[in-house]
């Protein structure tokens, strides 16, 4: 055998065993989590920040989906012409429960949020909702398929259980991934 494949083997075990390691509970996790520099969560609590690495990926995606939502209702809404603000267009229950929304917040004022603009207090089913209900204010031309907002839809339940600090399966981050794809591939080429 020669040196690069002795090498080779070597790392490849190495990282099989590292890969092993890391899934033991109590091992400490490469990742840090600090509270202060002299807190590290990792070395409290491995399995908990583990677990917190682990769902970090699907919070992201959802991030990114969930605010890429509200840029393109906000817009095609704007766009629409016939009111003199995007929010009117809205659903109204929606509205509703986006301004009892506003008032819980203005009760939690002494927090430093800042003021939100009104599509950032939409969830996932209220966006998908309003572009559902919207659909021929120019949701139809950017999107094309009603069938996209219920793949969407199917993803609530798992976005919920992320944000309610749950870890999802690989099988279903593949599924949200695969309906981001879905989405971006349709929606901005």
């Amino acid at each position: 055998m020669s040196v690069d494949s002795t090498a080779s083997l070597f790392m490849m075990l190495g990282q099989t065993a590292e890969k092993t390691v890391a899934k033991i509970d109590h091992v400490v996790p490469k990742e840090t989590l600090t509270l202060s520099d002299e807190i590290d969560l990792a070395l409290l609590a491995p399995d908990s920040v583990r677990k917190a690495v682990d769902a970090s990926l699907a919070y992201k995606l959802f991030f990114v989906f969930e605010d890429y939502l509200r840029e393109m209702i906000v817009d095609v809404l704007s766009k629409e012409g016939t009111v003199a603000n995007w929010f009117d267009l809205v659903p109204g229950d929606v509205q509703k429960e986006v301004r009892d929304m506003e008032a819980k917040e203005e009760v939690k004022s002494w927090m430093s949020l800042g003021s939100r603009d009104k599509s950032a207090l939409m969830t996932l089913p209220q966006l998908l909702k309003t572009i559902d209900e919207r659909w021929k204010e120019g949701f139809d031309d950017l999107i094309r398929d009603k069938g996209l907002i219920q793949e969407a839809r199917l993803l609530v339940h798992l976005r919920n259980t992320i944000c309610h600090m749950s870890t999802i399966p690989e099988e279903e981050l593949a599924r949200i991934k695969q309906t981001m794809r879905d989405w971006f591939r349709v929606v901005a080429p």
